[in-house]
């Protein structure tokens, strides 16, 4: 960033599996983007979880999944410094299904204006 200050981010990540889901995912599992402050300190500054489809009929179905395709959207004000780098990340967080991360269109789309 160039000055120091107050930002309003603003991201917007479309996404979609290139794989049918085969399996059920794990309750620890939660993938997530996060705009991170990649210079020292590094912070993680917003983040946004996938959607999750949670079914549980009882002694019938227990099913956890990401959506085939969906969108995650982020946004916040944050602090920044003179200086500070910032990055937008995939964390799988332990999701092993392949990914078209900014597919389908329009992609990925982000922002950042100094408020303050």
């Amino acid at each position: 960033m160039p000055t120091t200050g107050r930002y309003s981010v603003k991201a917007t990540i479309n996404y979609a599996t290139t794989a049918a889901l085969t399996v059920s995912l794990g309750t620890g599992i939660n993938p997530a983007f996060v705009i991170r402050r990649t210079s020292a300190p590094v912070t993680n500054l917003l983040n946004g979880l996938f959607p999750v489809l949670n079914v549980n009929i009882a002694l019938v179905l227990s099913l956890r999944a990401i959506l085939g395709s969906g969108t995650v959207t982020l946004g916040g004000d944050v602090e920044l410094n003179a200086g500070d780098v910032i990055g937008l990340f995939y964390e799988a967080n332990g999701l092993t299904i392949p990914l078209n991360i900014g597919g389908p269109t329009p992609g990925i789309v982000w922002s950042m204006h100094r408020i303050v």
